[in-house]
Order: structure tokens, then sequence, then C-alpha cells
């Protein structure tokens, strides 16, 4: 698991109720974040670059997600391109899970990325905060990129935590209720989780979802299509 991919884990699991402490190494995307904002589009570059090189999912070449993902960017921060809606994610990962065929509970509702997005949003305000000049809308939108790192890491989750594996609405209520808890606590930019031993189910899944981006990365005929149209739902 990458190391971008594995501080989001440490955070996702921290509101289920862990005690072993891990120093989350966020800085390098905030830092990436608060650069952007210029709209300097060598810094733009720089953002696009981490977010992709963090993700637990490698796209195949032949989608020049790079260049894709940073002229989306490009053409936000400089308001030619609105923000990716809440709507759009649940479009983009529902129509990811029906065109694979996967299980009905990788499906997602607005409710659920939400929470999710308000919940990263907490360990990484910059990134998930409007770029300049634009107001953040009663429900909210993202960049590009951050869109892209969102919907690719519940996707994640969805796909090996067992604890994701719920109705999106249940899921919700939990979460918030535990966020709601951990903001009565000091703040701090540490993951705090507790690393249980995976059951051979856990193991079972996280080895469906690698041989998922085995073939992501292979740019095969099951995934190909499918992946393009969540990219076209969200605008790339």
């Amino acid at each position: 698991m990458k190391a971008f991919s594995a501080i989001l884990f440490g955070v996702m699991l921290t509101f289920g109720g862990m005690t072993i402490a891990q120093q989350s190494t966020i800085d390098a995307l905030e830092e990436a974040a608060r650069s952007a904002q210029s709209g300097d589009p060598a810094a733009i570059r720089t953002l696009t670059d981490i977010v992709l090189g963090g993700l637990p999912l490698t796209f195949p070449s032949s989608l020049n997600m790079s260049n894709r993902l940073f002229q989306a960017e490009l053409h936000y921060r400089n308001q030619a391109l609105p923000g990716v809606t809440i709507e759009q994610l649940v479009s983009a990962l529902n129509q990811l899970a029906d065109n694979l065929k996967l299980p009905r509970y990788v499906q997602t509702n607005a409710n659920q990325v939400r929470t999710y997005g308000m919940m990263t949003a907490r360990v990484y305000p910059l990134f998930f905060s409007p770029a300049a000049g634009r107001n953040q809308t009663a429900d909210f939108s993202l960049s590009p990129s951050a869109a892209m790192s969102l919907l690719v890491q519940l996707f994640h989750m969805k796909m090996i935590e067992p604890s994701y594996q719920t109705d999106p609405d249940t899921w919700a209520r939990d979460t918030q209720a535990k966020m709601k808890e951990a903001a009565t606590r000091p703040p701090s930019r540490s993951a705090v989780f507790t690393v249980a031993k995976r059951s051979p189910g856990d193991e079972a899944l996280e080895r469906r979802y690698e041989a998922f981006a085995r073939e992501v990365a292979s740019n095969s005929g099951r995934t190909v299509r499918p992946v393009q149209a969540m990219l076209k739902t969200l605008g790339l």
C-alpha cells in the first residue's frame, strides 16, 4: 500500500476507535496544495503529481492521467472549469461498481461521500478547500485532484475494509457520531489507529483489490471502459 493510502487508511480507521498512534506525514500534500493556491502551473503540476503518486491505483499510460488531471486542475484554478460535485462523485463510483459488476456494498450515496469528504478535510484542510476566488457552496464541490483522491480512496476502502461494506447511511451516521466525539479531543496531526490482525476474509478482500489494481494498470479490456466512463463522469 502506498504511503498516502496508508495514511488515509489510518485516518479513516481513527473514527472506528483505535489506540496506537502513528505520525501521519501529510505535510507534502498540504504544502503542495498551499503552493497551488497561487495558480502557478508548476505548483499545480506538483500537486497533481503528488496526488496521482499517492493513490492506491495506478492508471495505464494510455489514459495519460498525469496531463489529464493537471489540465483539469489548471482549468479549475483558472475558473474555466467548475468543481466536481458530490452528485458526480456518487455517480462515478456507482457507475464503476455497476460496470465492473462489483458487490452491492461498493455502491455509495451522497450522505456517505459528504461525510467521507468532511472527515478527510479535517486532516487535509488546504487540499480539500476551494481554490482562490471560489466560494464554497452549501453542498460542497471539489477540485479535480481532490475529487480524484476522494473517489479512489473511498473506493479502495469499500473494497478492502469490512467496516465500509455496510449501508452508506448507517456508515455515515456512525462516523458522524465518532467525528463529534473526536472533536472534543485536542487537535492532532497524527492518525490514531490500531493495526488489528487481518482475518483470512480481510486478506481475501485485499487480494481481490490488488488483482483489480493490476488489471487497471495493465489496461485490461475488462476495466478500461469502466475506468474511462468514471473519468468522464468526473469531467476528466
